[in-house]
């Protein structure tokens, strides 16, 4: 499994393309960041993601509360 970019000192912008790129088999796309909900509910949505146990955006008040959760999900396996 693919570790993912922690998100600490990192702007939206930024962490979101190189993820983009880490999982370009994907087809995430990127968004700005006022849209980062979307981006993770779809993310979230895709196969190996969800089969992950990766989580939406519910309970998440700032994108890189999330992000740091997915890193310790695909961290491991």
């Amino acid at each position: 499994m693919t570790t993912a970019y922690d998100p600490r000192n990192m702007e939206w912008d930024y962490w979101c393309r190189l993820t983009e790129e880490l999982f370009a088999q994907q087809q995430l796309g990127n968004v700005p960041e006022e849209r980062w909900r979307d981006w993770v509910d779809g993310l979230a949505g895709v196969g190996n993601f969800m089969n992950s146990g990766v989580p939406d955006s519910r309970g998440f008040e700032k994108w890189q509360d999330w992000a740091e959760q997915f890193v310790g999900i695909m961290s491991v396996g």
